[in-house]
């Protein structure tokens, strides 16, 4: 047999030779080709996290940019305010010029200007700029107007003055309306003049009787008279931290009966609700005792009760008679509190007896004033009545009964819930406005043409209450 016959492998047995070499163990150099191959995995992670980290610092550079680009703006923002802070400046002086030039032209002087802007009117040069007016009320002298204004915390430091219109829908009547207010009541008693019931004299020198018939009946009564929807309102006020002081001329004492506390509260012409005091020697007299002896009196109406101190005098409750001083509160407070008022309100005053009728031409110029009562007063100027170019950029007036007007500004305010009013206009108030359309321009005239003089006369230096005639 050939031998390399014998030899040569069969196909089979190349096969197994060839799959034993392939399960012979690795080599060094195989491992080292595995290792590399695994690296390429660990270059990719490098390689993507180099990108990442470059991706952020171009981010971080955008940002740094923009924030460049920002303070920029800011900085050409600034630039721009002042440039027009200065045009308004220069603006002003040159409107400021024009307008004096003319007023020097029309002859206008200091003493017309106080005469028609009150006392401490600087005029002039000094007087308000268009844009400090218009900062005012923004030239719109309405209810509403200030209702946004005050809704919008504006006012802080309210100063109220009220007089006895405030008090008429509690059942006590104002002391000069014809026919009703009590200086047409006293007539039955034959005074020399009506105000002799709360003149200090008549009462110490002439006759006594007739004040101690009228006490009898004013003397309040918290179960007859009861504060109004004006009185809740000044609370109101109070409560919400905006009252500076309330400043009255009532002798009732409603503002305590609804809640305004001693110390937001001046008392102007006294109360009944005081200590008494001699009319000669001041010396002073438990209330309720004379209280008691006031409500009492016999069948002429004599209810005297004599001081036991000078035994000359007689006793009377601490309310200020004509001729007297006004409380140490009303001269302690009332210049600051004009002056630091914000928003002056003034209701159901007629503003006719000194000194209280000078305290709404204190407020400063730049501050703006409310007048709610049943014609014009004082120094406030209707816009609408406004004759011969004046312009009225402060007062907000609203003339009609103070409890519907107090009711519809509450309404502006979302003060209903606090005074439990409605939302609907209350046929009073219907009626009231169309009262106020017919008789609005005949009293605005009237009392336009007698406030300077009146207010001008009434000044008096002495601090006594003083009346002003009609």
């Amino acid at each position: 047999m050939n031998s390399s016959l014998v030899d040569a492998p069969s196909p089979k047995a190349s096969v197994e030779v060839q799959d034993k070499k392939q399960d012979k163990p690795k080599s060094g150099q195989d491992k080292v080709d595995n290792t590399f191959s695994s690296s390429d995995s660990s270059a990719e992670t490098s390689r993507k996290l180099a990108e990442t980290i470059a991706g952020l610092r171009i981010t971080s550079e955008k940002i740094a940019k923009t924030q460049s680009n920002v303070q920029d703006a800011i900085s050409a923002s600034q630039s721009l305010e002042k440039k027009w802070q200065k045009f308004q400046s220069d603006f002003d002086k040159i409107l400021n010029n024009a307008i004096g030039q003319i007023a020097k032209g029309l002859g206008v002087n200091s003493a017309v200007d106080e005469a028609k802007f009150g006392a401490g009117y600087k005029g002039g040069g000094e007087e308000m700029t268009t844009l400090e007016k218009f900062k005012v009320l923004g030239n719109d002298c309405s209810m509403k107007s200030l209702a946004r204004r005050l809704r919008g915390n504006k006012y802080k430091n309210i100063v109220i003055l009220m007089g006895a219109g405030c008090s008429v829908s509690a059942g006590i009547p104002d002391f000069r309306t014809k026919g009703t207010g009590l200086y047409s009541q006293v007539k039955k008693y034959n005074l020399p003049y009506a105000e002799a019931i709360f003149d200090l004299h008549y009462f110490n020198e002439v006759d006594k009787t007739p004040f101690h018939k009228i006490a009898k009946e004013m003397y309040p009564d918290p179960e007859k008279f009861k504060p109004t929807l004006a009185h809740k309102f000044i609370k109101v006020l109070q409560d919400k931290g905006l009252l500076l002081r309330c400043y009255t001329q009532n002798i009732d004492g409603l503002e305590r009966l609804s809640g305004v506390e001693e110390d937001k509260l001046v008392e102007a012409h006294g109360s009944f609700l005081g200590d008494g005091l001699c009319g000669y020697c001041n010396a002073p007299c438990d209330k309720d005792v004379l209280k008691d002896v006031l409500m009492k009196g016999d069948e002429n109406g004599y209810c005297g009760l004599k001081c036991t101190e000078c035994d000359k005098g007689y006793m009377k409750p601490p309310i200020v008679f004509f001729g007297e001083n006004l409380p140490k509160r009303f001269s302690e407070n009332h210049k600051a509190d004009m002056e630091g008022c914000d928003l002056c309100i003034v209701m159901g005053t007629s503003l006719k007896v000194a000194p209280f009728s000078n305290l709404a031409s204190l407020v400063p110029k730049d501050v703006p004033r409310m007048l709610v009562n049943k014609e014009l007063v004082g120094d406030f100027w209707d816009e609408k009545e406004s004759e011969g170019g004046d312009t009225n950029y402060r007062d907000v007036v609203e003339l009609g009964d103070c409890d519907d007007t107090i009711e519809a500004f509450s309404k502006l305010l979302g003060f209903q819930n606090e005074l439990g009013v409605g939302g609907k206009e209350s046929s009073t108030t219907k009626t009231t406005k169309e009262k106020n359309l017919k008789s609005e321009k005949v009293s605005g005239k009237k009392m336009k043409v007698k406030s300077v003089a009146k207010a001008l006369l009434a000044r008096k230096p002495n601090g006594r209450r003083v009346s002003i005639a009609n």
